[in-house]
């Protein structure tokens, strides 16, 4: 087992092969600090997507596919896969040119 003297960042006490400090009780490893810390941000990025409501035309297009009528529904689709097939269509002509210029 690997024996160090680690000094705590907080109040400087040095402590012996201690994850926390025994004067203040931070915590004295810094990958664990890291980790703890980037799941904290994550966690409050997700809440912060969760509290994100959606705004008007994209409530409509949503209530639209969960149609209960077969029409309506249907006619939603159709137009969501014309509309993704212009996306992709206009995507590709900007790659094609952007490569063309590029040499």
């Amino acid at each position: 087992m690997n024996k160090s003297y680690i000094k705590c960042s907080e109040c400087g006490t040095v402590n012996y092969n201690n994850e926390y400090c025994s004067n203040c009780k931070a915590l004295l490893d810094v990958v664990l600090k890291r980790k703890l810390e980037s799941e904290s941000k994550l966690q409050k990025k997700i809440e912060q997507q969760k509290n994100i409501k959606p705004n008007k035309v994209e409530a409509f297009l949503k209530n639209g596919l969960e149609h209960s009528n077969l029409v309506i529904r249907f006619f939603f689709k159709t137009g969501y896969a014309i509309w993704l097939f212009f996306a992709v269509l206009v995507g590709g002509i900007i790659a094609l040119v952007t490569a063309a210029a590029a040499g």
